[in-house]
């Protein structure tokens, strides 16, 4: 757990401050190496700005999707106090796997969608995401950390959106998470993760029909 860590605070020393946005469709990423499929359904806290407040969010898996593609959307309240939704599309390709030597499983994750609140934010995310598996019994733990870049292009939707002077922007990412299941199937996984530095995001969840 110690390289997590000392990762984690790495890329925290190199993230700038203050950024602008609202509700952010990709935040928190929820994309580990070894996180389920299924269905899953998350309480999220975004603070991404001052007056983001709590949301929803689902995942989605579904059966005729292909092997590492997601679906995401939700609501809650952006920035202004202003509701918002979102929604887009994961993508998560395996690169390696552990092995002696090297204990972790890496994967490449991204994406594409928009939030649509106070204004319009599509957000292009790419990154990595690596992470390690413990299995006993019935427990299975899987923590996780992802770094990367989120790409943003910003719209007024209408002469009152307090749109940022910045239409187009570039911002490194961070990410760490868990999944947790107590059951041998893994047919319900716990799942937690929060988004560091600029783009801040708590999430918590339970992923249905995880095992795959």
């Amino acid at each position: 757990m110690s390289r997590f860590t000392l990762l984690a605070a790495a890329v925290l020393a190199l993230l700038p401050n203050a950024a602008q946005s609202q509700l952010a469709w990709e935040t928190p990423r929820m994309l580990g190496p070894n996180s389920p499929g299924g269905l899953a359904v998350h309480w999220l806290q975004a603070e991404t700005l001052p007056g983001d407040g709590e949301g929803i969010m689902a995942t989605w898996q579904f059966p005729g999707l292909p092997e590492g593609v997601f679906l995401r959307g939700g609501a809650g309240t952006g920035a202004n106090d202003e509701s918002a939704a979102f929604g887009g599309i994961d993508v998560r390709t395996r690169i390696a796997d552990s092995r002696a030597g090297q204990p972790l499983d890496i994967a490449w994750i991204a994406g594409a969608g928009v939030g649509v609140g106070d204004y319009l934010l599509a957000t292009v995310p790419v990154g990595l995401t690596a992470g390690h598996t413990w299995a006993s019994g019935s427990v299975w733990f899987s923590p996780y950390i992802g770094v990367g870049i989120a790409m943003d292009y910003r719209r007024e939707l209408n002469d009152e959106s307090d749109v940022p002077d910045d239409e187009f922007d570039v911002y490194p990412t961070a990410d760490l998470g868990v999944d947790l299941s107590l059951d041998p199937g893994r047919r319900f996984v716990l799942r937690a993760a929060a988004s560091l530095g600029d783009r801040q995001a708590i999430a918590l969840g339970l992923a249905i029909q995880g095992g795959r």
